[in-house]
This record gives structure tokens, sequence and C-alpha cells, in this order.
């Protein structure tokens, strides 16, 4: 059971903000690269802002005393990485097929997977609320991605919507993987560690047909921003709530990061919502409602 001890609360204030912050730094990655990509190859936009977020994670973590070369020694680390690959190459590709705000919201549905993620993992019980809020999630993501129009099942956006879902998945894989990691090392190591590795996997894959692209102005800062800001940070602060909040409080606060990565993507990339995206947006909302409340009885952290 979760309990709120003398100073709790101060911590858990201090643990949400911390939340929020990550939210806001995951939401806005989505316009940033969604503009700054240009005529680089996505692949090696992913390897670069992958490297100089593990970078900033290693010196944080050397600083603090965080972290030792054994971590590469547990398999956690190497599992977070490759998932980790999957996601940045899933969404990177994605995001030039598709608009900055529907990445949002499809990405920022993953918790609809984390429940029979863990049912499969940790043996937990799904139930009738939690399987609601799988079908009721999937439903919107269908709803979001095609409008319910079948001649959008061919289009590249499609392509490239189905690549963000697959992304949302590999998000929801972190979960569970941040509960057995840190049984072994601390939160700050474990994301240390597979942000350092993630660069070793994706630069091969991005120079396999010898064409990166150009890199414009925009870009080299589109690449700065979203590796100094948007990839080991808001992981650093999301792993650190993560351990002062309950579960259900993290999943919802997590949800304002589609709210913010549609704010931006309307207010700086001018893109405009359809009543169909809006509708799909209110069924993931809702969805992850239901797959993260577990009444008072099984809150629990994580």
């Amino acid at each position: 059971m979760y309990t709120t001890t003398n100073g709790g609360e101060q911590n858990i204030r201090r643990a949400t903000a911390l939340s929020l912050m990550a939210s806001l730094l995951f939401g806005s990655q989505f316009v940033v690269i969604k503009q700054g990509i240009g005529d680089l190859n996505p692949l090696f936009f992913g390897a670069m802002t992958s490297a100089i977020g593990g970078l900033i994670a290693l010196i944080y973590s050397l600083r603090r005393g965080r972290f030792s070369i054994s971590a590469f020694r547990h398999w956690e680390v190497w599992a977070s990485a490759i998932s980790s690959t999957a996601l940045v190459s899933l969404q990177y590709v994605g995001l030039t097929m598709s608009p900055a705000s529907i990445g949002g919201l499809i990405v920022g549905s993953n918790m609809i997977f984390v429940a029979p993620i863990s049912a499969l993992i940790f043996k937990e019980r799904l139930g009738t609320s939690r399987a609601l809020g799988v079908v009721i999630g999937l439903l919107g993501v269908f709803t979001i991605s095609t409008g319910w129009d079948a001649s959008s099942l061919s289009s590249s956006n499609m392509i490239g919507n189905l690549m963000l879902m697959g992304a949302s998945l590999c998000i929801a894989i972190s979960y569970p993987m941040n509960r057995l990691a840190t049984r072994k090392m601390c939160f700050e190591e474990w994301v240390t560690g597979f942000h350092l590795l993630i660069p070793l996997f994706l630069l091969p894959m991005a120079l396999v047909n010898g064409n990166i692209g150009n890199a414009s102005d925009e870009t080299l800062s589109a690449i700065l921003f979203v590796g100094m800001l948007c990839t080991s940070v808001p992981t650093l602060l999301w792993a650190k709530g993560l351990q002062s909040l309950t579960f259900v409080t993290s999943a919802t606060i997590l949800m304002s990061e589609s709210v913010f990565a549609v704010l931006l993507a309307v207010l700086i990339l001018g893109e405009s919502l359809t009543i169909f995206t809006a509708s799909g947006a209110i069924m993931v909302f809702a969805a992850i409602f239901l797959v993260s409340y577990r009444g008072k009885s099984g809150i629990r952290r994580m």
C-alpha cells in the first residue's frame, strides 16, 4: 500500500513537478523533430540526439557517483537499449509521415499497452475495467489514425501512424523494465546505461545505405534541443518522480505529454484538429484512466 509519511507530501509535490516537466519536454519533441529533421536521415538524427542525451546522463550520474561500468552486465540495460532503439527509429521515421499532433496523441497512448504487458510479465490481474480500457484505447488510436476513412489505410500517413503505434508499444515496455532494472541498480545507472548504448545500434542502421542526407542550421538546432532536453533528461525526471508517486498518479500526469504535443503543434506548426482526432483523443484519455486506476486497495508504487 502506498502511504504518505512525514515529509512525504513535499516529496510528492516535488515528484509531481518533475513528472510534469518530463511530460512537457517529451511533448515538445514532436514539434521540434517534425520541424527540424529536414532532409537528414531520421535514424542518423536519432543517433545524434541519443548520443547527446547519453553524454548528459553520464556526466550527471558520474557527478552523483551513481554510475559504474558494471551496469552493462545487467540484461535489463541491454534490453532497454534495444527497445529504445526501436522506439527512436519508429518515432522519428513515423513523424516524417504523420503530423506532430497525431504523433503526440498516438505515442502518448502508451499507457493502454502497459496493463497487458504487466499482466504478461508480472502475472498481474488484468480485470474487466482494464481490459475495457485497452479496447477503448485501441479504438481511440484507430479513430485518430484513420478518421474512419477506409482510403486512409493505404496512405503514407497510415504507415507513419503504425510506426508511431509501435513506438508507443516500446515506451510501454519501459514501465516494467524500470521496475525490473531498479531492483538491481539505481535509476540513474539504468537510464545512463541504455542511453549510451542506443547510438551504437542506431548509427550502423543509419549508415547502411550510405546516405545520411543534409543537415541545415535548423536541423542542427533541433538535434541539440532534442538531445539535450528530450532524451535522457526527461527520462531521469520521470524515473525520479516514479519513486514517490503511485502508478495511477504517474500515469495521469504523463497524459499531459499528448496535450503539450497537440497544443505546440497547433500553435507553432499551425496543424488543425478534426472531430475524429478530438474524439479519438478523448477515448485514449478515458482508456488511460481505466487501465491505470486500481482503486485505493490496489494503488502501489512501481
